[in-house]
């Protein structure tokens, strides 16, 4: 029988006696009832004798009324037997969060598994605590347990605010500002990266529910938002940072690819093309060197799939891959490819580094990861999802060409010995790999506990949302690496059960595909049509800035402007991937005054951030144009 269960039926049989009690002048017993009343009452914090001083109010009662003493105390009984009643109608659900009302107290009841629950009381003197432990600069604030929802309800009052239960919550308390993570596990990261967008530019605070038991299920939750909250500030700065570059790439690579239409393959005419066939994708993590001597006797039966920074590894150890994929834009990833003939199909994304694809003497099959890209190949159909890792890529590949089994080589996840990269990629690679000092617990699939990166944690959840979104790749994947972290959605496999049998490969040849027409001049023609418009909204921003002051009225006006122009489907497709950080920012500025601050000062501050934002778009597409200009002379 449950606490719950037992705690009711110990009451219903107290309540039948109460009356009987009273009626034979049996203080002594009945004194003993109120402190079991302040006993089961004080764990929920719901009925009116909870406290020593309810119990001194009670025995000035008995003095003067013994009749009503008793009546006081079954009234108490009867609340408290309802009480548990409704809670006991929970007892067969686990992993709950149900909050209720009782008189003037905001309850919830935390129910983890089956016999182990708590209560929560939250009142305003522990809001008061809470909100005594926020930075007075602090903007946004993403709480991690609902309780009753009055502290998510006061905080929404002053902070711009995201609440995430690690528990299921009732339907009816669920919305866009309070999440259940237990029922969206399997799409959080994306869930919740894309909530995170609404917090860039904000000063934001992750917090612990105050009252909450420090559980597993909370402390992982922690640990995966501060992680997926960090990984969006990366994602968001690496875009800052590479964005206009990819644009620059893009443009030079789809006039590379003008002259070389003979080379082209369309990725649209691989898909499926090698159902029945197994596939290795090689990444540069440390088990990389114990695979070497398997991939030399196994290369021939399997396809290999070689991410960039591998190739030389393998070529130095007369291992040649099947095909060689590339995404990054930067010149650390041109690196890779120096000092090496490379005559294999190079798959790519469009906003490579253009020396790759120059520096490729085989076959060229480019695809399509953004909206610049996919009206520069308007030949190609597919549309890749960008991925944060080449590998990711590499396996999203792998999967479209439809192979059996696609195994993974030296995708550790996790550091061996402090080290990230394999001994060998580390010597041919410009940097030692990204490190971080905080380092996260993980299993590893020879069932010991590993240490990783955020980065690489990061990458690790990344597989989860590449399963969840292709149907039948968790069937496929096979992890190769024993002291790699473990991919849950991934069979293990130890190098030993390499197949080496030898396969007929199938020849990619050259297919001559009608209307490989590169539209440069049409796209780019769309980025300078933008300028005029950039322009004419400049020279306003600037003169109401160099005001001291502006006005609602004033500002209202310029958000007309502005909202006019971000809404242009051109601008959201083509332009505001050059600024997104800025203009998230802006955007959410622009959300907390006017819910919050609404103050000249800060009316000021976003105006400036938008002027400061449309020169950037000024300069970012003029120097696009050069870059394409000098391209093609």
């Amino acid at each position: 029988m449950s606490q719950l269960k037992q705690i009711l039926d110990e009451l219903h049989g107290i309540s039948k006696q109460v009356i009987l009690l009273a009626e034979s002048d049996a203080s002594d017993i009945l004194d003993e009832i109120v402190e079991m009343i302040r006993l089961f009452g004080e764990k929920i914090q719901s009925n009116g004798i909870c406290t020593p001083e309810h119990v001194l109010q009670l025995q000035a009662i008995k003095q003067e009324n013994k009749q009503l003493f008793a009546n006081v105390i079954y009234d108490n009984l009867q609340l408290l037997i309802t009480e548990y009643e409704s809670l006991l109608a929970m007892e067969n659900q686990n992993q709950i969060v149900f909050p209720f009302r009782y008189h003037e107290n905001e309850m919830a009841l935390v129910k983890q598994h089956e016999n182990n629950h708590y209560f929560v009381n939250e009142t305003i003197m522990e809001f008061e605590k809470l909100q005594a432990r926020i930075s007075e600069d602090t903007e946004a604030i993403i709480l991690l347990g609902y309780g009753s929802g009055m502290f998510h309800a006061e905080l929404l009052k002053q902070y711009h605010v995201l609440t995430i239960d690690p528990l299921s919550l009732p339907a009816d308390v669920k919305n866009d500002t309070v999440l259940s993570f237990n029922d969206s596990k399997d799409a959080s990261k994306t869930l919740l990266q894309s909530k995170f967008q609404s917090f860039i530019g904000l000063k934001t605070e992750v917090i612990k529910h105050p009252l909450y038991e420090d559980t597993q299920s909370l402390l992982e939750l922690l640990k995966l938002v501060r992680n997926y909250l960090s990984e969006s500030r990366i994602d968001l700065t690496t875009r800052k940072v590479y964005t206009e570059s990819w644009y620059q790439e893009s443009f030079q690579n789809a006039s590379y690819l003008k002259e070389n239409l003979d080379r082209i393959i369309t990725i649209d005419s691989l898909k499926h093309q090698y159902k029945g066939s197994h596939a290795l994708m090689i990444a540069g993590g440390p088990s990389l060197e114990d695979a070497i001597p398997y991939l030399q006797q196994a290369q021939h039966a399997y396809y290999i799939i070689a991410i960039g920074q591998t190739v030389k590894v393998l070529f130095d150890h007369e291992i040649r891959p099947d095909f060689v994929i590339s995404i990054d834009a930067g010149e650390a990833n041109a690196h890779f490819f120096q000092d090496i003939e490379l005559d294999m199909p190079l798959v790519y994304s469009l906003q490579v580094n253009h020396q790759i694809p120059k520096r490729a003497n085989g076959l060229l099959i480019p695809y399509a990861d953004a909206q610049l890209t996919q009206d520069l190949l308007t030949f190609s159909k597919t549309v890749f999802s960008t991925y944060p890792t080449v590998a990711l890529a590499a396996v999203a590949f792998a999967n479209y060409l439809d192979f059996d089994s696609i195994g993974l080589i030296g995708q550790d996840l996790a550091l061996r010995e402090g080290e990230y990269y394999s001994a060998s990629v580390k010597e041919v690679s410009s940097t030692d790999g990204q490190f971080n000092k905080t380092l996260y617990d993980i299993p590893l699939n020879n069932g010991e506990m590993g240490k990783t990166t955020p980065v690489l944690f990061g990458f690790l959840t990344s597989y989860q949302s590449l399963i969840k979104s292709h149907g039948g790749l968790s069937e496929k994947l096979i992890n190769y690496a024993e002291q790699g972290a473990l991919i849950k959605g991934a069979s293990y496999r130890s190098l030993e059960t390499l197949q080496t049998k030898s396969i007929q490969k199938r020849k990619l040849e050259k297919v001559d595909a009608p209307n490989l027409n590169i539209p440069i001049e049409y796209v780019q023609g769309m980025l300078d049509s933008v300028l005029d418009r950039l322009q004419t909204l400049a020279k306003r921003l600037h003169r109401i800035t160099q005001q001291k002051a502006v006005t609602v009225d004033e500002f209202e006006k310029m958000l007309r402007d502005w909202d006019a122009m971000i809404e242009a489907p051109s601008f959201r497709t083509h332009i505001m991937p050059l600024q997104l950080v800025n203009l998230l920012i802006i955007q959410n500025k622009i959300k907390f005054h006017n819910r919050y601050n609404r103050t000249s000062a800060m009316r000021l501050s976003i105006l400036l951030r938008m002027f400061e934002a449309i020169q950037e778009l000024e300069t970012q597409l003029r120097t696009i144009k050069r870059t394409y200009v000098e391209t093609i002379t």
